[in-house]
């Protein structure tokens, strides 16, 4: 047998029902060299049984010790890949048939992209196609950030993880998110690897993601999950600051909502923020007062509204004190 080219990650917890679609649709996929690692978070079955029921060598099980959490098992699933290339996917979705051969397609054509993804159709509890708003054609597009701007990855992410296919090398130098993890991991990651080269993008829907009660993206917003949030989008934006990018903030996000405006701004008026990107968080602030009134805008927003400007620079951390929850670094 030859190495395999991609390795599909799956982590999963005590979804073997779920898990076992999911693992026939990767086996039904038109390219066929691949191994397919799955990180089992402790479940309380056996998971080894539904791996060992396909009698297929390229199925791999590895158990964590101890539950260590869905975030921390991501990052597991990711790290033991070895292949060219690294394929995505929640244990819970489908692929559909050429996904996979279209994914390696494009990025063995563009090797100057670290990532690909692809439209995803939604079904169960929620319809529709889920893909960047900025991408509208149904064949591949080859997304630079210098061309649309980096404001695009900044309301949240523009991409569904069981259609992201990465080069294995581009994991090397990524930020997984220090000790404290923030909850909305894949944002983070894959908005670094944007800034590594172009995102390419497949229209044509390769993906179909589960919804349904038990979707992390459905739990409920805490005060934790919003520190995060703004967490995320400061990391982010400040990453595309040194790339140099995001010099004319206003610009690039006159389209967003009063919900991304607002939290965008209390992100970068944080201390921990570039100054440059300090400088225009607070001049769109000063502009764009009106949103305070808007459905959807950040209640500190609202309140920097009325008592004045100086209450942006300390809205994040009092998110974060009410959260209880801090940015520590791995080290």
């Amino acid at each position: 047998m030859s190495s395999p080219l991609v390795t599909v990650a799956i982590p999963s917890y005590n979804r073997p029902a779920l898990l076992r679609e999911a693992l026939e649709s990767v086996l039904r996929q038109d390219l066929q060299e691949f191994e397919v690692l799955v990180v089992d978070d402790a479940s309380p079955c056996d998971m080894s049984v539904l791996i060992e029921s396909f009698g297929d060598p390229r199925l791999r099980l590895l158990r964590q010790p101890r539950n260590v959490g869905m975030l921390r098992n991501w990052r597991t699933a990711l790290s033991e890949a070895r292949t060219r290339y690294v394929a995505t996917m929640d244990d819970d979705d489908l692929w559909l048939q050429h996904h996979l051969s279209d994914a390696v397609a494009a990025l063995e054509a563009h090797p100057e992209g670290a990532i690909y993804a692809c439209a995803a159709e939604q079904f169960g509890s929620r319809r529709g196609v889920f893909k960047p708003q900025w991408c509208t054609g149904e064949g591949l597009e080859v997304c630079r950030w210098e061309d649309t701007g980096y404001g695009v990855w900044l309301p949240g992410c523009p991409v569904q993880s069981s259609t992201v296919v990465l080069r294995r090398a581009a994991l090397d130098s990524l930020f997984w998110g220090g000790k404290s993890w923030p909850w909305c991991h894949d944002w983070l990651w894959w908005g670094q690897l944007a800034l590594q080269g172009p995102l390419l993008f497949q229209g044509r829907i390769g993906v179909k993601y589960r919804w349904h009660g038990d979707n992390y993206s459905q739990r409920p917003i805490t005060a934790r999950a919003k520190a995060h949030w703004l967490f995320t989008m400061r990391e982010l934006a400040s990453r595309a600051w040194e790339a140099g990018g995001l010099r004319n903030l206003a610009q690039e996000t006159e389209d967003f909502s009063a919900s991304a405006l607002s939290a965008l701004v209390i992100a970068l008026s944080a201390p921990e923020a570039p100054a440059g990107l300090m400088r225009q968080a607070r001049e769109i602030f000063e502009s764009r007062r009106d949103i305070a009134s808007e459905a959807g805008c950040a209640v500190q927003y609202r309140v920097a509204a009325r008592v004045g400007g100086w209450w942006l620079r300390y809205a994040d951390v009092s998110t974060r004190l009410r959260a209880g929850w801090w940015p520590l670094p791995d080290s």
